[in-house]
C-alpha cells in the first residue's frame, strides 16, 4: 500500500483587496494536492493577489522532498485562480514523481 504523502507546513498570504474567505479555500485547494506528490511537502505558500480590478493572482511556492515546485495563475475570481493553480500544481507534481 502506497503512503498518502502530506504538506506539513501551508502558509496563504493575502493583499489587500483580496477577501478573507479566501485563505480557507486556498488552503483546502492546495492540501489536496498533496496526494500527487512523490514525497511529503514540507512547505507550502500560497499568495492571492491582485492585478488591476479584475485579476486576482494565484502564485505557489512548494517545497517537495528538498525540491522547488512553483507555480501561477490568474483569472477573474480567487476561486477560479485558486482552482488553476491546483490544476498546475497537480500536474507539476505528477511530472517530478515519474
Amino acid at each position: 500500500m502506497s503512503h498518502v504523502h502530506e504538506i506539513v507546513n501551508i502558509r496563504i498570504d493575502l493583499a489587500t483587496g483580496v477577501p478573507g474567505d479566501a485563505t480557507e479555500y486556498a488552503r483546502t485547494k492546495v492540501a489536496a494536492i498533496a496526494k500527487y506528490a512523490p514525497a511529503d511537502i514540507s512547505y507550502a505558500r500560497v499568495r492571492l493577489s491582485t492585478d488591476g480590478p479584475r485579476l486576482v493572482v494565484a502564485h505557489a511556492s512548494l517545497d517537495v522532498n528538498g525540491t522547488p515546485v512553483n507555480a501561477e495563475a490568474s483569472a477573474q475570481t480567487y476561486q477560479e485562480a485558486v482552482d488553476l493553480l491546483h490544476d498546475k500544481l497537480q500536474h507539476r507534481l505528477v511530472d517530478i514523481g515519474r
